[in-house]
């Protein structure tokens, strides 16, 4: 497999166009038919497939399904209803995957599967088994993230045709992939990010002179935007810069649509917009890394080394910790934990290499450097910044826990051969529905779950919800459905996913409403498992898409079997996700 040619604009040019953005999207003064468009080319001479399907997907990072609908109602996005909610497909509540973060759902788009499933639960993780640690937020470790995952992308099924990832970090199998490095570099670092998003927009010109050296329009393109994201971190949902970017996408997006109808593509185009996950607004900070070494005593590994330092280095360095901790999206936290050795000295416990995992009684009783014995689950219980504590306790088990109680969530596996099909037209894989997953545990793509309550009452807030509460297992749909509306939606089944990842923690810890596990002083945040960042938008439009708005909740792995079938193309066998298309 090649890997896609990055394309750097050199600074000169960047700077061009840079300018040129900035005027043909923010400059009162300029006409207003030089306003409504980027005047970008979309046309092919002597295309050599013109009646293919095609489609293009705008990612708008951190996208609130509930702001986006009051602002949409409000009339204040009308591009969005004129090109996508008018003549298509506008489905309200479509549920990401846990862990709310971005890298983990970028890659859970382009796959179809949950993070636990493709082995990227975060934008930083620890990988136990070869001693070394990822944060994707690094310059040298950003673009690592191809190889982190283990699960074909789309432009990997799609490698007979030409495809395009604009900004998009996970793009392995892409044709061409556009890094804003130097035009964005200098306005994110100012703040410019809705200028930032301007330029990703103003990349589709280099993908159709790429597109007509071809003679080929773009199978499929996604094009990534971040001022949302960015605006609610820094100023939080319920502010005007929130909304206001979501304004600017509006009207830039429109941009872009109104070009391809000049071009008399628009509706021979497939088009969507989505999300990795929403946003809450953050009102309080708990350092969950200084709770852990202050008022906890646990030997926290005070740094983190790469997969470049050596292995004879990254070795001793892990050794002198207990715990290695990695976070994301700062309402979500990971603690990866040595076994303590039985026997010895009850004041100086020996602890196990990193490959031996430890077990909820080691949890329960775990050493601190001050020799005493810390309930890890109880103590993180305690904090008013805590709403969930989640660990492994089986194949097939995961147990959660909250101030009020103690629930388990187990796994009831179909015989191999009894899977559900991921859809019409799935491809057959040589060793079944798992044979297109390298390291699934199970054949099963969609297993029946069950809950029960170990300590408390109503651990999960799940009162509610008596069609899957009756001590049965329920098709994880059921739990979809009847969780939508619940205070942690659709969590039974993806918690179990979560932890099949062989890089999961031993422990996941989710901040509760208003909160962050950071000092930063962030407005907005993510990562956790509340419906204000579990739940986002997609819309589609185009041909083969209904009319029509869906209020019954989706799931972001269900993006791209819909879109396999879209395009013509057979849905991949082993998929979380299921096609939306009406059978």
């Amino acid at each position: 497999m090649t890997r896609p040619r990055c394309r750097i604009i050199p600074a000169l040019a960047a700077c061009c166009a840079l300018a040129a953005a900035w005027l043909a999207g923010g400059c009162a003064a300029m006409p207003d038919e030089r306003r409504a468009t980027f005047g970008i080319d979309f046309s092919v001479p002597g295309e050599t497939d013109p009646d293919r399907p095609n489609m293009i997907l705008f990612f708008l990072d951190g996208l609130n399904s509930r702001v986006f609908h009051e602002t949409l109602e409000a009339g204040r996005l009308p591009n969005f209803k004129k090109y996508f909610v008018d003549r298509g497909l506008y489905c309200e509540r479509d549920t990401t995957s846990v862990p709310s973060v971005t890298l983990a759902n970028q890659v859970s788009l382009v796959t179809g599967v949950h993070p636990g499933h493709h082995n990227v639960l975060g934008n930083s993780w620890f990988d136990r088994n070869q001693l070394f640690f990822r944060n994707s937020e690094e310059v040298d470790q950003k673009n690592k993230l191809d190889e982190d995952h283990i699960v074909p992308t789309i432009y990997e099924h799609l490698s007979d045709s030409m495809t395009l990832s604009l900004f998009y970090q996970a793009h392995r199998g892409a044709s061409d992939f556009v890094e804003n490095v130097l035009s964005a570099g200098p306005p994110y670092f100012f703040g410019w990010y809705e200028f930032v998003d301007r330029i990703s927009l103003w990349r589709f010109d280099h993908a159709m002179r790429e597109a007509r050296a071809r003679r080929q329009f773009p199978r499929f393109t996604i094009c990534y935007l971040l001022a949302a994201d960015m605006q609610a971190y820094a100023h939080g949902i319920s502010s005007q810069e929130y909304r206001h970017a979501l304004e600017h996408a509006d009207a830039h997006i429109g941009r872009i649509l109104r070009d391809l109808e000049k071009a008399g593509r628009l509706d021979r185009t497939i088009l969507a917009v989505t999300s990795d996950h929403g946003m809450m607004d953050i009102y309080h900070h708990m350092n969950i890394d200084k709770f852990l070494r202050n008022d906890l005593h646990m030997a926290v590994a005070p740094g983190n080394l790469a997969e470049n330092w050596e292995f004879g280095l990254r070795l001793p360095y892990y050794n002198k910790s207990s715990c290695v901790l990695a976070g994301s999206g700062d309402r979500y936290w990971m603690l990866y934990l040595r076994k303590p050795r039985a026997g010895g000295d009850a004041n100086r416990p020996e602890l196990e290499d990193w490959l031996v995992r430890p077990s909820e009684a080691d949890f329960r009783a775990y050493p601190a450097r001050d020799g005493s014995r810390v309930d890890l689950i109880a103590r993180l219980c305690e904090k008013e910044s805590v709403d969930v504590v989640a660990w492994k306790t089986g194949p097939d088990t995961v147990r959660l826990a909250t101030r009020a109680g103690v629930a388990e969530v187990t796994r009831v596996r179909r015989p191999a051969g009894q899977d559900v099909p991921a859809g019409p037209g799935a491809e057959p894989g040589p060793g079944g529905a798992a044979a297109a997953l390298p390291f699934m545990l199970f054949a099963d793509t969609h297993p029946r779950f069950s809950l029960r309550t170990i300590e408390g009452a109503d651990p999960l807030g799940y009162g509610g919800t008596a069609a899957v509460l009756d001590g049965s297992a329920h098709d994880d749909r059921e739990w979809l459905r009847a969780t939508a509306d619940s205070p942690h939606p659709d969590l039974v089944p993806q918690i179990v996913a979560y932890f099949d990842a062989p890089r999961a923690p031993d422990i996941a810890v989710f901040a509760a409403p208003g909160w962050d596990f950071s000092d930063h002083g962030l407005k907005g945040g993510h990562g956790g498992l509340h419906p204000e960042e579990m739940h986002t938008v997609f819309l589609l439009a185009g041909p083969g898409v209904p009319h029509e708005r869906q209020s019954e909740p989706i799931r972001a792995v269900d993006i791209l079997p819909t879109i396999m079938g879209l395009l013509g193309r057979p849905v991949p066998a082993g998929l979380d996700g299921r096609s939306l298309l009406k059978r």
